[in-house]
């Protein structure tokens, strides 16, 4: 037989866990321009280093981006109500237009080096989160 289920960890420790995920999102977007540029090349947008851009536009908008705006209700439940509204949409636009410039980044390179566009499941996967993502925000 299982014992009590454990409390719900109390209000007190949740600026720890907010800065715990601050500093992992921030590990990760730091980890992956890091890799981009140790070992990728870094990233340029008029150069064959263009397709770098969409790994670390996908990471900062729909990782970091996306995570903080799910936090602001929880973060900020003590604001006024307005206030949390408008700081979550516009972290929801800034999360869709720097996504959008990766989806772009990768679309102008496949052009520029005639490939093929959405040949792989990683493409299509991609797209669908990103119309998902769209589709979200439109019904918000």
């Amino acid at each position: 037989m299982e014992g009590p289920a454990s409390p719900a960890p109390a209000p007190g420790a949740l600026p720890y866990y907010v800065a715990f995920s601050q500093l992992l999102g921030l590990t990760v977007v730091a980890m992956t321009g890091a890799w981009l540029g140790m070992y990728r090349g870094g990233i340029a947008w008029e150069s064959a280093l263009q397709f770098n851009v969409h790994p670390l536009c996908m990471v900062i908008g729909l990782v970091f981006l996306q995570g903080d705006a799910l936090l602001v209700y929880r973060v900020f439940r003590n604001e006024a109500k307005r206030t949390t509204k408008v700081l979550h949409g516009l972290l929801h636009v800034f999360a869709f237009v720097i996504a959008l410039v990766g989806l772009v980044a990768v679309f102008e390179h496949h052009r520029k080096k005639g490939y093929a566009d959405l040949y792989s499941l990683h493409s299509w996967c991609g797209i669908l989160v990103f119309a998902l993502f769209f589709a979200q925000d439109q019904v918000q």
